[in-house]
């Protein structure tokens, strides 16, 4: 299967679809590269390190960028990493050994769940977003050191954690700390503050629209990363290219917030629209991702494959990774009402029959 994605069209074997499934929330994946600019960075550093970061793979590039996330965020530094993956196996990869106790969410990134458990350390599951059930988990370890693990938009059902209510709950409980996985929310200024969290990482492929990881942290924290973390210590260094882009994007990032004001504008026209025509309660949130649940994998399945049949397509997600059959619809700057209008539409057509 060939694919090409102009703005929100995407063409999969000479048929062209309405896209909801891009995680380029902002559009910045398609921005146009400059070229001159691109092989001044080539010419200055050539195409690739050949080599892991701790070795000769690193850059006074590498550190301007991570001192630009640092002016962005509420940190004291930042490392970059591969991917959103490897930063989370980095961060628990820290802590191996150590006393300390994991409390995740129970829909939190495999990224998050894979880190546990390769770290070898003791966890609880509190259910998805109940902190009162949290809060009576860490009340059971006064003593013990605790880290709240989370994402803050959840990749599947595009549901948000309670970010001011969890550092609460850290200022509650002593030895208590926070690391959020920020990978679906990057850029998308969908919290009034990201103060209190200690350890925050992200992919740089969801808003960003680039390739890559990072860790936002404290300079503590970073140093235990690059003397400890065997993600990061055996993997190869980012392609310049890669380090252009990301740099690159995160000034169209922050000097184009109207790009992020249009992506809310739009998931709440799609909340009012939902509730009119599915009938759900589930739309609720900012978040870009929003999700249909269905009663059974027949229904969902039929669904989908009638949306192709009109030009749209979605996510179809079944178990193992979801516990109902669901479609997931991933909202982007390039949408407009009149496609969501279409999108509900149909939806509300097809379930009922029409």
């Amino acid at each position: 299967m060939s694919s090409t994605y102009p703005k929100k069209h995407i063409t999969i074997n000479a048929k062209t679809y309405i896209n909801f499934t891009s995680n380029d929330y902002l559009g910045l994946a398609q921005l146009p590269i400059n070229v001159n600019q691109l092989n001044y960075y080539l010419s200055y550093y050539g195409i690739n390190y050949a080599s892991s970061r701790l070795v000769s793979g690193n850059s006074q590039l590498y550190h301007n960028i991570e001192r630009l996330f640092c002016s962005h965020y509420p940190f004291e530094d930042a490392l970059i990493t591969n991917s959103g993956y490897e930063a989370n196996l980095a961060i628990f990869n820290i802590f191996k050994d150590q006393d300390v106790i994991v409390f995740s969410d129970a829909r939190n990134h495999a990224s998050i769940i894979d880190g546990i458990k390769l770290s070898g350390l003791s966890k609880r599951i509190y259910p998805h977003l109940d902190y009162n059930a949290l809060d009576q988990q860490l009340s059971l370890h006064p003593t013990t050191t605790k880290l709240i693990v989370t994402d803050s938009i959840f990749s599947t059902h595009g549901t948000m954690a309670d970010l001011q209510q969890i550092i609460t709950l850290k200022k509650r409980h002593p030895n208590t700390y926070i690391v959020v996985d920020h990978a679906h929310g990057l850029g998308l200024n969908l919290y009034d503050t990201l103060e209190g969290i200690d350890i925050l990482t992200a992919s740089l492929s969801k808003a960003l629209g680039t390739q890559g990881g990072i860790i936002l942290c404290s300079n503590t924290v970073k140093q235990l990363l690059v003397n400890l973390a065997r993600p990061l210590i055996y993997s190869s260094a980012l392609p310049i290219f890669n380090l252009y882009q990301i740099e690159r994007n995160l000034h169209y990032l922050c000097a184009q917030s109207y790009r992020a004001t249009k992506l809310v504008r739009l998931s709440k026209y799609f909340n009012r629209l939902a509730k009119d025509k599915m009938n759900t309660q589930n739309c609720h949130t900012l978040s870009p991702i929003k999700h249909i649940e269905f009663d059974s994998y027949k229904d969902a399945e039929t669904i989908y494959e009638l949306l192709l049949t009109e030009g749209i397509l979605v996510s179809y997600f079944r178990y193992p990774t979801v516990d109902r059959p669901m479609l997931r619809i991933s909202l982007s700057y390039f949408h407009n009402e009149d496609d969501i209008k279409l999108l509900l539409q149909l939806c509300h057509n097809l379930t009922k029959g029409d």
